[in-house]
């Protein structure tokens, strides 16, 4: 089996921006357009980070996250940045950061990652029930982690991985049924990869709702 590489490098466009009246006299925030994961009270979730300089970020978020909550920004690169929310107006939020972070560093992806992490898209760890449909045969799997290009799932039956070969379905309650292949499999996990990537205001909405 293949190595699972659902996450293909995403364009990310960098101009000199401005922030609302929150922002820190003299600060340089660079406008991004990057999914990143955030650490939460609730758990995991998704964001969309639009703005971002050494002292915090603006981002989309799909949660009830509230001013002078604590949380962790983490990256694609691997690094993170624990701050809290000292804004938030509809679904977006200003987080400022507890430390001051080196931005060209967090947001070098493939080119500087954190020591021993590999680049990826965020995977957020769930758990959900799901059913795997391969050609005409149905198997319920259990959901441990998602992303927009890809899931990692488990399964009662160590036997199922080898009866898998080829397209696969995936269905879990509240997503459209998803295309996509087996990508690799050990003794007790399967990764697969999605066809087409989850829309992120789909993925991000279905985690907030379904989280512990």
């Amino acid at each position: 089996m293949f190595e699972s590489r659902d996450d293909a490098p995403r364009s990310i466009a960098l101009s000199s921006a401005p922030l609302d009246a929150e922002r820190r006299h003299g600060a340089r925030h660079i406008a991004v357009m990057r999914v990143a994961k955030l650490h939460t009270r609730h758990g995991e979730e998704l964001c969309l980070v639009r703005n971002i300089s050494p002292g915090g970020l603006m981002a989309n978020i799909w949660s009830d996250l509230a001013i002078g909550d604590l949380l962790t920004a983490e990256f694609k690169s691997g690094h993170r940045a624990p701050g809290h929310v000292v804004w938030r107006r509809e679904n977006r939020i200003g987080v400022q950061f507890d430390e001051d972070i080196d931005v060209p560093t967090v947001l070098g992806g493939d080119e500087d990652p954190a020591p021993g992490f590999h680049a990826r898209a965020p995977r957020i760890n769930i758990a959900a029930r799901g059913r795997l449909r391969c050609g005409a045969h149905y198997y319920a799997v259990d959901l441990r982690d998602i992303s927009q290009g890809g899931a990692r799932i488990t399964s009662a039956d160590p036997n199922v991985w080898e009866k898998i070969d080829g397209p696969i379905v995936l269905s879990v309650t509240g997503l459209s049924p998803i295309e996509g292949t087996a990508r690799w499999h050990d003794a007790s996990n399967a990764g697969l990869a999605f066809n087409t990537p989850i829309p992120l205001d789909t993925i991000a909405r279905w985690i907030a709702a379904n989280r512990g």
